[in-house]
């Protein structure tokens, strides 16, 4: 048993060819979303001009977390920027039943699974807060975790088979420790296996290796930046490490960073129907907005397998430290437009994924995540409760 730290808050030159494609991009128009405007992660992933080619339709996104708000059920509510967002039957692993809704943490501190969805595919252009990296890409919700952001490799390990045994394209993980687990790489192998792209948080103590399930082959492992495009100080780096995406600076207000140096999506804090934007900063923003990448690239139908989806990610990357691949950085910062140019169509006939049950080895771990909360817990640009029917902006 282990109990790791996985640090959150709640973050145009790609190679070659790549790069030429991306500065010919024909750009869409900006979306009405208020929060658009401070959404600068977006335009350092070529977010906007990957929209004109593809916004997710057709790939379905599996968000390993606490759960999520999606849907209107006691005293449960969906949240109003995930109105328009699409959504498939998901499974509760913690309390065992079909309704994986996310639970705010006590303290009024705010839920993760929830914000990690809206980074990856909340709804764009409808007026409200901001947009995701997806926004036409269905998500999966799949609870692992406790409200304390607590989990067990087993449950981890069994989300991911039920992703991967009903049709999920991509896992985003944004989990981490710091010990391997053999139960949680059966899975990732078996997951991987089955066609299905996992990415996963490099961890946020700041160490030089990145954590786990990151660490293993078959995930793409995520490190963060902040605006500046330098490594944040919390992400973990090391050979292991994939990419990096914007994540923000965290707590580091001294230096001059504040709010605009988050990301922010809107999510539960305080209760099951209360509803903020907050800025983030953590490696799992991070992995969650490559995460939707991820389904840009699959939706586009340029690239389908998980060995496709990363070399595009990995080849078509910003290269931010020493030449080619290296520890702090991996491949570079993820460029979404120029990895659709780098993806390639897939052949015509793509075998269907059998939907099949599996289980693992019955050993426990622990994986804590802990709230970056310094400098950034009062700094939510925008406050929008709403309990029952009724909505307040703040």
């Amino acid at each position: 048993m282990f109990r790791g730290a996985l640090l959150l808050a709640a973050a145009w030159l790609p190679v070659a060819g790549a790069a030429a494609s991306a500065a010919q991009a024909p750009m869409v128009k900006p979306p009405n979303d208020p929060l658009f405007k401070y959404q600068w992660n977006l335009s350092a992933m070529q977010i906007p001009a990957a929209w004109a080619v593809s916004r997710g339709a057709g790939a379905v996104v599996a968000v390993l977390d606490t759960g999520i708000a999606y849907e209107d059920r006691g005293a449960y509510r969906r949240a109003p920027d995930l109105a328009e967002t699409r959504f498939v039957a998901g499974w509760d692993f913690v309390d065992g039943d079909r309704h994986p809704d996310d639970v705010p943490r006590s303290g009024g501190r705010r839920s993760h699974g929830t914000q990690m969805a809206g980074l990856i595919a909340q709804t764009a252009d409808n007026g409200i807060g901001g947009a995701g990296v997806a926004p036409e890409a269905a998500i999966m919700p799949i609870r692992v975790l406790r409200p304390d952001l607590s989990g067990s490799a087993r449950t981890i390990s069994r989300g991911l088979r039920f992703a991967a045994d009903h049709g999920a394209d991509v896992a985003n993980l944004s989990i981490a420790g710091p010990t391997r687990s053999a139960v949680l790489k059966d899975a990732v192998d078996y997951a991987s296996s089955k066609g299905m792209t996992i990415v996963a948080a490099a961890g946020n103590e700041g160490r030089p290796t990145v954590g786990w399930p990151a660490a293993y082959p078959e995930a793409i492992a995520v490190g963060a930046v902040g605006r500046d495009q330098m490594r944040a100080y919390y992400s973990n780096y090391g050979r292991a490490l994939d990419l990096v995406a914007p994540g923000g600076a965290g707590d580091a207000v001294d230096t001059g960073y504040g709010p605009g140096d988050g990301v922010v999506a809107q999510t539960l804090k305080g209760g099951p129907s209360d509803f903020c934007f907050c800025f983030t900063a953590s490696t799992s923003a991070a992995a969650a907005q490559v995460s939707g990448v991820a389904a840009l690239v699959i939706g586009s139908k340029r690239a389908i397998s998980p060995v496709d989806v990363r070399a595009a990610l990995r080849s078509s990357a910003r290269n931010l430290g020493s030449p080619g691949r290296d520890p702090e950085y991996g491949a570079g910062l993820v460029q979404a437009r120029g990895a659709l140019g780098a993806s390639r169509p897939p052949p015509q006939d793509l075998s269907t994924r059998a939907l099949r049950r599996s289980s693992g080895p019955s050993w426990t771990i622990w994986l804590t995540l802990s709230t970056v909360s310094a400098g950034l817990a009062g700094l939510a640009a925008l406050f929008l409760r709403r309990r029952r029917r009724h909505r307040r902006v703040t």
